[in-house]
């Protein structure tokens, strides 16, 4: 199985939940929201903060908001923000990663796997994935499954 890391899944969450509130919300407000210790989205909010998606504001009345309009914003952008690589498999980006990679006839495989999950990222915006309430029309992405 292939696995997203925990600090992507709730950095995207943590950016629906300010996208759908439409306010600035503290850390115990958002906690309760997502389900999540407050503490480990003071972690997952300094990425999303230093990328510029969101503002956080200090103090008694402080908070984070969205720092960018949700239909402006792909997921591939909120994705990196994150500082994880991506790829589905070391190699994929790195051929030193793997000494088999200049004869691995699978690794073409992969990149092209990675490459269109990248692309379907790209063309969601944050806005989009909200509207849709995570529903996505695979086809209409220009992905067909067979």
């Amino acid at each position: 199985m292939i696995k997203v890391p925990t600090t992507i899944r709730y950095g995207l969450r943590m950016l629906i939940t300010l996208a759908q509130n439409r306010k600035q919300m503290n850390t115990s407000e958002i906690s309760k929201e997502m389900g999540v210790s407050s503490l480990y989205l003071r972690q997952v909010a300094i990425p999303l903060e230093k990328n510029g998606l969101i503002r956080g504001t200090k103090g008694a009345r402080g908070g984070y908001s969205l720092n960018i309009d949700p239909s402006e914003v792909d997921l591939y952008t909120i994705v990196r923000a994150m500082n994880e690589d991506f790829s589905l498999l070391d190699c994929v980006d790195c051929s030193e990663a793997c000494v088999r990679s200049t004869t691995c006839v699978s690794r073409e495989f992969w990149r092209g796997l990675s490459m269109a999950l990248r692309q379907f990222l790209k063309n969601m915006t944050l806005k989009g994935l909200i509207e849709n309430n995570g529903d996505i029309n695979i086809p209409a992405m220009g992905f067909v499954e067979k």
